[in-house]
């Protein structure tokens, strides 16, 4: 069974241990062996997380909220 361990993923990503086992868990992705081996996607998902949340997209502009009172 192939997979990537969390000392490689911070290795990969120059992040601390700590960082990418919480993003880990934030995600809630579990580990595919009893050895901690996690998915190859893993990387991905945590490379593109702040926080446990996907990075905003700046080409996206948000809908801006009406003003309670006035129509």
């Amino acid at each position: 069974m192939e997979g990537i361990t969390i000392n490689e993923m911070c290795e990969k990503l120059e992040l601390p241990f700590k960082t990418v086992e919480g993003r880990i868990q934030r995600a809630g992705i579990k580990p595919l062996t009893k050895q901690a081996l996690y998915p190859r996607e893993t990387l991905d998902i945590i490379k593109n997380t702040i926080m446990g949340r996907p990075k905003k997209n700046p080409t996206v502009k948000r809908a801006s909220k009406p003003i309670k009172g006035k129509k």
